[in-house]
């Protein structure tokens, strides 16, 4: 029984007492391939996702997926149902980071914009310009100040032009959760923009 209670906690999950193992056995096999090819898989994670400790935590849910479908699937060579499942985890979070690092660029591009319309207004000493700069001003402090998911919600329907369905796929949300993210996020900008209300329709436009 060590062995097993030694896999159990590397899983890092919730079956690490003797009495919920024998409830809950692994599929036949796994542990023996756990054993002998955790360090194998690892190393092919970390070829795809450079990065050590990701690569572990992917393992241990490509193990932990085959315990909880053990009732599910019986896979007849364990080892390669592993390495696709691993593979295909490894292909989601690649997928959700660049999704990601796009993000992170446009807020850096808008941010960049927001600076050189500030400068150009300023220059031009317009009292009207100079007040769409402290609008400006003012929703880039506030997009910096809502929750990161709300935010790159946000900036992912107005800036990326991601409709609410591809959000949703991407963050694993409803519709119904990215509609109040993105009704939350209007509403708080609207709110610090108070003091600007000729140019919140001007600025908010297609928001």
């Amino acid at each position: 029984m060590a062995k097993s209670i030694t896999f159990i906690f590397l899983t890092g999950r919730l079956f690490c007492h003797e009495s919920l193992y024998r409830k809950f056995p692994p599929p036949h096999g796994l542990e023996e391939v756990y054993a002998e090819y955790r360090t194998y898989f690892v190393r092919i994670a970390v070829s795809y996702v450079r990065d050590r400790m990701v690569a572990e935590d992917l393992v241990s849910d490509t193990f932990l997926k085959i315990w909880e479908s053990r009732t599910e699937t019986t896979p007849r060579n364990l080892p390669a149902y592993l390495l696709t499942a691993l593979k295909r985890k490894c292909l989601d979070y690649l997928r959700d980071q660049a999704i990601h690092l796009r993000i992170q660029q446009n807020m850096h591009q808008t941010s960049a914009r927001v600076v050189g319309e500030r400068i150009a207004r300023l220059e031009a000493n317009d009292p009207q310009n100079l007040m769409m700069s402290e609008a400006l001003a003012i929703i880039e402090r506030e997009l910096r100040r809502m929750p990161e998911q709300r935010r790159r919600i946000f900036i992912a329907h107005r800036y990326e032009e991601m409709s609410y369905r591809e959000i949703a796929a991407v963050y694993e949300l409803s519709e119904g959760q990215v509609t109040y993210e993105l009704r939350a996020a209007k509403e708080a900008l609207k709110a610090a923009l108070k003091d600007y209300l000729p140019l919140i329709g001007l600025l908010l436009n297609g928001f």
